[in-house]
């Protein structure tokens, strides 16, 4: 009977590692809301800003709500309405040096709204810019230093309803994909000319 009381706490160790290695996902951290890795997006642009703004300050860590960032909106979604997710970004003539590629906008699928005019903006569209944001409804870029080609895949963005990118360095051609969204009320693409400011 002593060496059955003795054991018994042998016994359990052993029980409870059998039990934790069954279920490894149990020790596994919870993943990190979707608020929280878009908050993280945006930092991580911020760092490849040429001397920010200060208004980008407000812009703090992944700890602090995002939503009350400079510029920063959200709103809800999901098939409950309960995720609070960034839905707009709103930095107009701010003199941003950044490159549009180095924003992630995978993570930021849920934005409905890129407001970015009168910038210092440089570099093509990224290849997977339209393909990566279903939601988006307004995209204005004018005024900044976008060059390339628009991408065909612009006809992923369906919401679209304003399209605004004037005054840039794009090259090529009108995509005639562009005739595929239905919901676009507003187009601007007026090029600048050789020597023009």
């Amino acid at each position: 009977m002593r060496l059955a009381m003795e054991t018994s706490p042998h016994l359990k160790l052993i029980s409870l590692a059998l039990l934790l290695a069954m279920f490894p996902q149990a020790m596994a951290a919870p993943p990190p809301s979707l608020l929280k890795e878009q908050a993280g997006a945006l930092l991580a642009w911020k760092a490849t800003i040429q001397s920010p703004p200060s208004q980008l300050q407000s812009w703090g860590n992944t700890t602090t709500r995002p939503c009350a960032w400079y510029g920063v909106k959200c709103g809800v979604h999901g098939a409950t309405h309960q995720e609070v997710v960034i839905t707009e970004i709103s930095l107009r003539g701010l003199r941003l040096r950044a490159r549009l590629e180095a924003l992630n906008f995978t993570v930021l699928h849920t934005l409905t709204s890129i407001r970015l005019p009168n910038n210092q903006i440089r570099g093509p569209f990224p290849p997977a810019f339209a393909s990566s944001l279903p939601n988006l409804r307004h995209l204005m870029l004018q005024g900044n230093k976008i060059s390339g080609e628009i991408p065909k895949q612009i006809d992923h963005l369906k919401g679209l309803v304003t399209l605004e990118l004037s005054y840039n360095h794009l090259s090529g051609s009108i995509p005639t994909e562009l005739g595929y969204l239905k919901k676009l009320t507003r187009a601007s693409i007026y090029r600048k000319r050789d020597g023009e400011m």
